[in-house]
């Protein structure tokens, strides 16, 4: 029965991370002007390009930007380490070199949990509005922790820009289920806060 308890509570939490963040997923075209596009950061390959889920987010968030739906794109992921390590360093990279100006670009090294970039969006960089950029699986939670720290956020999910294995996509949407749950927690129990500044 505890077991039971326990899973039900789990649904609930999961449940209620994507009732908060659906009506606020949107697509390209219908989403509000803001003052950032955020791209949370994700894994690259040792020479630094972006894996392909990454690239996947920042073609969403280039064309963002180009219809002109925000002038600046938050950058944040991990920020050290060496060329196939620094996620922010890898996007910026790609970015500039499809047109997008330094000054319109602004780094997180510190956005190591989707927790962390969405409160500093607004804690660190003082951004009041946002639009995050992820794929499909991801985005609602980063809604609901943008959402739950004050900061107006909208979504919008990056069309996958290919045929993902059915294993990769196991262990994204299963890790991402454990994931809103955690970020449910952290809101409403733990009460978690990012590091800000830096």
């Amino acid at each position: 029965m505890a077991a039971a308890g326990l899973s039900l509570a789990a649904v609930g939490m999961h449940s209620h991370v994507l009732l908060v963040a659906s009506p606020h997923v949107l697509t390209a075209d219908a989403v509000p002007v803001a003052d950032c596009i955020v791209v949370p950061g994700a894994r690259i390959h040792p020479d630094g390009r972006p894996f392909h889920l990454l690239q996947d987010r920042l073609e969403t968030a280039l064309r963002l930007w180009q219809t002109g739906k925000a002038p600046r794109i938050l950058l944040s992921g991990r920020g050290s380490g060496g060329v196939g390590e620094d996620e922010v360093a890898a996007m910026r990279r790609w970015l500039e070199s499809r047109g997008v100006p330094a000054v319109a670009l602004v780094d997180d090294p510190r956005g190591l949990r989707t927790l962390d970039t969405m409160q500093r969006c607004g804690g660190t960089f003082g951004m009041r509005s946002a639009i995050v950029v992820s794929n499909p699986f991801h985005v609602a939670r980063a809604v609901f922790l943008g959402r739950s720290c004050g900061l107006v956020t909208h979504g919008v999910e990056a069309p996958y820009g290919q045929d993902y294995s059915t294993g990769t996509m196991v262990r994204n949407v299963g890790r991402e289920a454990a994931a809103r749950v955690w970020a449910w927690l952290d809101v409403f129990v733990w009460g978690t806060s990012a590091v800000q500044g830096g």
